[in-house]
């Protein structure tokens, strides 16, 4: 081999020492998790996953389902406890908890649960403990530290309860550290076979990480360059944010899209027939099993055909047997469930989709495309495709041979490596973790240092301070307070002071307000200092200088992954899980339980959760009666799961509400009643003659075939809008096609622009008054800083 690696240097240093410990890695996975021992024999680093013995499974198995079971007040880690969660008591949440590690970090709790199963973390724990023990490693003498892997986008708070579940498994004894697990992944390459890269080993070389696992996908961007012992060590470029789809999501849509409508045919059965309820807990755990047994069997033989170079005959695969659900009484039965390639491919394409737009997850299953997180990883590193020079391939998922088509499609170029047999890819995260465990142990270094991903800024009215650099080593901090200035002068009331984190120029990644006390004098110094830990992490203080008129007065918080982008479908999720929360907890007044489930319904709707969002409009009737704006709500929802009667039935009940009567108009002009949406929408004007709602009749009479009617109610909805910013987002965007439509192409733009503006006035409501402080010199070390 040409170029020499990190693990030359750290053979060389191991020899001269003389070293003989040993060190453990551990991927805790979504769906699996393993354990590996890295040590030194003969002058050469051994790695390698450690068998985990199971009742009923064949030896030297190395993975162990991520599910934990409570039987007799103990955990049962892994396939027994993935057999138990098929049977109808073992319910999710309460005595079986599966893929919980997308819920690390977040303030919820499985309330039904037995204590020490009651968090996500505690579910952590067991599957590390069970590793640790049934392995056999908990009773060998290994060194410090133990590493374990998360994924390169979890935040700080997840990355912390990782922590806290490494601390309850193991004591606090054993010092425990965190490795992203691409860092893990290309550590396993560069150790186990670094000739399979070929060319692609030389400085300056750009290896995309594309880690699709069971639960999340997780992708990164490296460049090998030398590091001072001219050995090449990759550098991290740039992370996504969280993406929690995986393998796991497209079994679920197996299930949901496929396996579950050929059952409800097969029985004649209505899709609403059977609640959200009844699929989650009768349906799913049953089918599951076969959806999965039915992708990996499809995977196979497409893969087998593609190395006899066959690609023009269809597969198709059967899972033989009865498989039986006991629903609402009834014994239903789904007898040799099959699956052709192209059902599958038809399911797979939103987690394909080259061009991503809005998710089409709901309530089942998650729904995203790959390329969401490999866009987002690319342009953190104003990359294109064309410029990676090799896609490695981790995780069990990026084995499905239609996910390696569309990643050769998109990323012409590259050649894409796998890093090895689906045996040898489940336990490569596990041997990275344990060959960083074992320089930490033997040098007090670890092979990858981490790194920050991106370019961190405080905003002023003047521009960016900088912050962190990106690619400087972590953890940091600033060597001397920076300088920002008061931006205006005030005697009897505080300053409200806009504190906002910048990444990359351009995304706001936090926003805080810092009260500065009175008396301000515009100009006066006020000190930034900073830190940031190896998880990415900016704690950020500002203080007054010691000779401020008005004393001593701080500002400090801390920003967990300023990495990420701000994620409004994730931001929804966790408000959920709060709200339910508080609603188990009895947190919420009852007067305020009304409004409290419409805002669960709106998060609900806003995932793509619409079943779900109908349950919370039920709750929220129950508390507060059928209004018009739930029953408006009730009608969105249900013509968004196609049910058009009975959303039309609602919309009705409902129209003496404006808004109901638009959307029963709009919903009348869509199937081609026109003439009775006619009807409805002349109504509406009648109580509200809102610019948008004359755009909607002007649509209706073009269908009518009244051509110069339609542009007169057009043209007469865009000249009452005097002032855009006086309009709702939701009207500018009706304004903004009504203006295309008559082709007046600058009046659109300016709807668009105002739209734009609109929606970003609502983000920022929270610092509304709010003023950002002014740059400074901050070249000049501050002195008597708090």
């Amino acid at each position: 081999m040409g170029a020499t690696t990190v693990f030359d240097d750290l053979r060389d240093v191991l020899a001269q020492q003389a070293y003989e410990g040993s060190a453990i890695g551990i991927d805790l996975g979504t769906t699996k998790s393993c354990i590996a021992l890295a040590r030194i024999e003969d002058g050469q680093v051994n790695c390698a996953c450690q068998a985990v013995d199971e009742p009923g499974q064949p030896s030297g198995q190395i993975a162990v389902p991520s599910v934990v079971a409570v039987v007799d007040d103990k955990a049962l880690v892994g396939h027994a406890a993935k057999r138990l969660a098929r049977s109808k008591r073992y319910s999710q949440h309460r005595f079986s908890f599966s893929e919980t590690k997308n819920e690390m970090g977040l303030r919820h709790t499985y309330a039904r649960a037995p204590q020490g199963f009651r968090c996500a973390t505690d579910i952590a724990s067991h599957i590390l403990r069970h590793a640790m023990n049934t392995s056999g490693l908990g009773n060998r003498p290994t060194a410090d530290p133990v590493v374990v892997t998360v994924p390169a986008s979890f935040h700080g708070a997840q990355r912390t309860a990782t922590l806290a579940a490494a601390r309850q498994a193991f004591g606090n004894d054993r010092d425990v550290l965190l490795l992203d697990e691409p860092y893990a992944a290309v550590l396993d390459l560069l150790h186990r076979d670094p000739g399979r890269v070929g060319d692609h080993l030389r400085a300056g070389a750009t290896w995309l990480v594309f880690d699709f696992g069971g639960g999340t996908c997780d992708v990164a961007l490296f460049t090998l360059q030398a590091s001072a012992s001219a050995a090449l060590a990759p550098r991290l470029l740039a992370t996504s944010r969280y993406h929690r789809i995986g393998g796991g999501d497209i079994d679920r849509a197996l299930v949901y899209g496929h396996l579950i409508p050929g059952l409800l045919e097969l029985y004649q059965l209505r899709k609403t027939d059977v609640t959200q309820s009844d699929k989650r807990r009768n349906f799913e755990p049953v089918l599951l099993p076969v959806a999965e047994q039915l992708k990996r069997a499809l995977c196979q033989r497409l893969r087998e055909q593609v190395q006899r170079g066959d690609d023009g005959s269809t597969v198709e695969v059967v899972s033989a047997g009865d498989h039986c659900i006991e629903w609402n009484g009834r014994e239903l039965y789904l007898s040799d469930a099959r699956l052709d390639q192209a059902t599958f491919e038809k399911l797979l394409r939103p987690f394909l989709d080259a061009h991503p737009g809005k998710t089409e997850s709901d309530e089942y299953v998650e729904r995203d495309s790959i390329f969401r997180p490999i866009q987002q990883v690319l342009g953190r590193a104003s990359l294109r495709p064309e410029s990676v020079d090799l896609v490695l391939l981790a995780g069990s998922s990026s084995l499905i041979p239609q996910v390696q088509q569309a990643l050769c499609e998109y990323f012409g170029g590259a050649d894409m490596l796998e890093i090895g047999d689906e045996k040898e890819l489940q336990g490569a995260i596990a041997r990275g973790a344990a060959l960083q465990a074992l320089s930490i142990a033997a040098t007090g270094q670890p092979i990858i240092a981490p790194v920050c991903s991106a370019e961190i800024g405080l905003r002023t009215r003047q521009g960016l301070v900088p912050l962190a650099r990106a690619g400087s080593a972590l953890p940091a901090q600033s060597g001397f307070p920076l300088q920002v200035l008061a931006p205006a002068s005030v005697t009897d009331r505080p300053v409200d002071l806009a504190i906002e984190i910048i990444a990359d120029g351009a995304r706001v990644v936090g926003r805080s307000i810092w009260q500065l006390e009175a008396p301000v004098k515009q100009g006066e110094p006020l000190a930034v200092s900073w830190a940031m830990d190896e998880n990415q992490c900016l704690t950020l203080r500002l203080g007054r200088t010691a000779d401020s008129d008005a004393g001593v007065d701080e500002f400090e918080q801390r920003f967990d992954a300023p990495m990420t982008h701000t994620d409004q479908g994730q931001i929804a999720r966790c408000r959920l899980l709060e709200a339910e929360e508080m609603i188990r907890c009895d947190r919420i007044p009852t007067h305020q339980l009304g409004k409290t489930f419409e805002q669960m319904a709106r998060d609900s709707a806003r995932i793509g959760h619409r079943e779900r969002a109908l349950h919370f409009i039920a709750c929220a009737v129950q508390h507060d009666g059928p209004t018009l704006n739930l029953l408006n709500l009730r009608g969105i929802y249900l013509e968004e799961l196609g049910d058009i009667e009975r959303a039309e039935s609602v919309y009705r009940q409902a129209s003496a509400s404006p808004t109901a009567g638009f959307n029963l108009a709009l919903l009348l002009h869509g199937n081609k009643r026109n003439q009775e949406a006619l009807a409805v929408i002349d109504e509406v004007l009648e109580q509200s003659a809102q610019p948008a709602h004359l755009v909607l009749k002007g649509d209706i009479v073009a269908a009518l075939g009244q051509e110069s009617a339609a542009r007169l109610l057009h043209q007469d909805a865009v000249s009452r809008v005097v002032d855009p910013a006086r309009q709702s987002a939701w009207s500018l965007g009706w304004l903004a096609r009504c203006a295309r439509t008559l082709g007046q192409t600058e009046l659109a733009s300016r709807f668009r622009a105002a739209r734009d503006a609109q929606i970003e006035a609502e983000e920022d409501s929270a610092l509304e008054g709010a003023l950002l402080p002014d740059r400074g010199e901050e070249s000049i070390e501050l002195k008597g800083t708090a």
